[in-house]
């Protein structure tokens, strides 16, 4: 005689529908998501019908062009990243050669400018087949993706904390106010003027405000850019002031476009942190690029 096996309702969950579901999450689109993941868009269409019979539940609706998650969809939304997450760590975990793979780093658009094309030249050389992928952005952002697990590691402005994160300062920059070269930097401080800085999230850009406030300037505007050539070149040209590392400005080219003046140290005092998740598996790859950039500044990493 057969025995029919009780199932309970979340056992009949196929997690494997969980990719689609982030595929569209984080596109916002059926047709973008079936790019990322290689198939066509009623496939994906078909996979979230099947997903939200499972769960009895709607998880997207549709909001102009783009689908939105429901607060259903919200709500599952960190626990499939989470487990998507445990299926990369088991991945790697049973990995024979600890030396490959996939390994993804977010840095700051200054630091990885300045601190890090050598380190990564010597990572390559000791680690030719890890496919390392670099990711640039303001702190914040880098911080959301390293929380999302789509990021082994960040180095990010500080000081900073956060309960699920682990904390570490490499190195400590200098900010000092970037003026334009030729005007009287005492002169143009007292007139209305823009600050000029990475987009909303950048550590920099906030210290810049607090500077500002503290010295009571009229700031008629606040304009964001997502390159050092173009927060450089703005500045060089009149439109603002910006407050950038002194190391950024010793090594990059439009360096000696641009005037610069030391500012209060609590402010200028400004940590990089390398950030990791404290539930994140070992990562071979990860300690031995570490390693590197733990190295003092100037030092052979041969």
């Amino acid at each position: 005689m057969k025995v029919e096996v009780a199932v309970s309702s979340w056992e009949r969950l196929n997690p494997q529908l969980l990719r689609h579901f982030l595929a569209v999450s984080r596109s916002g689109s059926l047709t973008a998501a079936a790019q990322q993941l290689h198939c066509v868009p009623s496939n994906v269409s078909a996979r979230l019908r099947q997903l939200e019979e499972q769960l009895g539940v709607s998880l997207f609706q549709r909001q102009a062009q783009r689908l939105r998650l429901t607060p259903s969809g919200e709500r599952l939304l960190p626990h499939a990243e989470a487990l998507e997450q445990l299926c990369r760590q088991a991945w790697s975990s049973v990995q024979e050669d600890n030396w490959g793979g996939e390994l993804r780093l977010g840095a700051m658009e200054t630091t990885a400018a300045v601190r890090l094309p050598e380190v990564l030249a010597a990572f390559h050389r000791d680690a030719p087949r890890v496919d390392l992928s670099l990711l640039t952005g303001t702190s914040r952002h880098l911080l959301d993706e390293l929380l999302a697990g789509r990021l082994e590691a960040a180095l990010i402005g500080g000081p900073f904390e956060h309960p699920q994160l682990q904390g570490e300062v490499l190195w400590h920059e200098e900010l000092v106010l970037v003026l334009p070269i030729g005007q009287d930097p005492e002169r143009l401080l007292q007139e209305p003027l823009s600050l000029l800085g990475f987009p909303i999230g950048c550590h920099y850009r906030e210290r810049l405000q607090s500077w500002s406030e503290r010295h009571a300037l009229q700031v008629v505007a606040r304009q964001s850019y997502g390159s050092i050539d173009a927060i450089l070149g703005g500045i060089a040209a009149g439109m603002g002031i910006g407050l950038l590392p002194r190391s950024l400005l010793q090594s990059h080219p439009r360096g000696q476009l641009v005037a610069w003046r030391a500012i209060e140290a609590d402010l200028a005092a400004a940590p990089t942190l390398l950030m990791r998740r404290r539930d994140a598996a070992e990562h071979a790859a990860l300690e031995r690029l570490l390693e590197l950039l733990r190295a003092p500044l100037g030092q052979s990493i041969r």
